[in-house]
């Protein structure tokens, strides 16, 4: 059996209302977790588009189709 599989059988074999108390218990504890996530995240500075403009160019081939020994495994070698 999984781990989930042995999760659900031991809830099964729970009544309904501990059932229930398990979920609000779950409940609770993930609000809490992504509440603070949200805090986290306000935190941080905005972003700032625009600050690597121009850092990084594209090839004018880069739509170009590859050579069959690109996908064979040829001897390619990386230019700079």
């Amino acid at each position: 059996m999984t781990t989930v599989q042995d999760i659900l059988n031991a809830a099964r074999a729970l009544s309904p209302v501990e059932q229930l108390e398990i979920i609000q218990a779950l409940s609770h504890a993930l609000k809490q977790h992504y509440a603070q996530e949200l805090q986290r995240d306000a935190q941080l500075p905005p972003r700032v588009m625009g600050l690597d403009k121009g850092a990084a160019q594209i090839s004018e081939d880069f739509d170009a189709e590859l050579p069959d020994d690109f996908w064979l495994g040829g001897d390619n070698e990386i230019v700079t």
